[in-house]
């Protein structure tokens, strides 16, 4: 009898635009950033994927360098997987394919220097997909990324099929890996009861 397994990866992307005020990204520090962090270290078993923005991780690394530390255990105990993106967070899709390379290394540099580990995967910020962006997202040093589902469905890939892992796409010979990222989790997460989740 084979069992069906459905293959899940926890992503949680957080950003703080540039230029936000010390006390806004404070409070958002004590009510949201820390308290997750302090939960995932209460469940061990519990593996995670983070994106923060570079202008957030800059901030929480000046104002607090304890997080850092702590996020730093996980990706070393291989609890954490930090991702790469645009450092100041632009849509990568409309820029020069110059200046989107240089956004993604200066991101995965900084994650490099900060926790050891370069990242290979990514954030792809406001969820803009364009069919050309695996030439700039390799050059980068990008492997994969999570688009949304709905790019998947638009091409008829069933719910049931993307449950079963990722895929491959490429463009000009320079090739990516895509997972399919929930758009009704994404949803039903922050906005909707526990309960519903189930």
């Amino acid at each position: 009898m084979s069992e069906n397994k459905l293959n899940f990866i926890f992503a949680v992307h957080n950003h703080q635009p540039v230029g936000n005020f010390d006390h806004v990204i404070e409070r958002a520090y004590r009510k949201a950033y820390l308290p997750f962090l302090k939960l995932l270290a209460d469940h061990p078993s519990i593996k995670v994927v983070l994106h923060y923005s570079g202008f957030l991780l800059r901030w929480i690394e000046k104002n607090h360098p304890e997080f850092i530390d702590v996020v730093g255990d996980m990706v070393h105990s291989g609890r954490a997987e930090i991702l790469s993106g645009g450092y100041y967070e632009p849509v990568i899709a409309v820029l020069p394919e110059r200046d989107g390379i240089g956004q993604i290394k200066k991101m995965s540099d900084y994650v490099g220097r900060l926790f050891g580990d370069r990242p290979e995967g990514m954030w792809l910020a406001e969820r803009v997909w364009e069919p050309s962006m695996p030439v700039v997202l390799k050059r980068a040093g990008i492997e994969y990324l999570p688009i949304d589902d709905y790019h998947f469905k638009r091409v008829g890939i069933s719910d049931n099929e993307m449950g079963s892992g990722y895929f491959m796409t490429e463009d000009k010979g320079y090739a990516v890996g895509l997972f399919p990222r929930s758009e009704k989790l994404r949803y039903l997460i922050p906005f909707r009861d526990i309960d519903e989740l189930s």
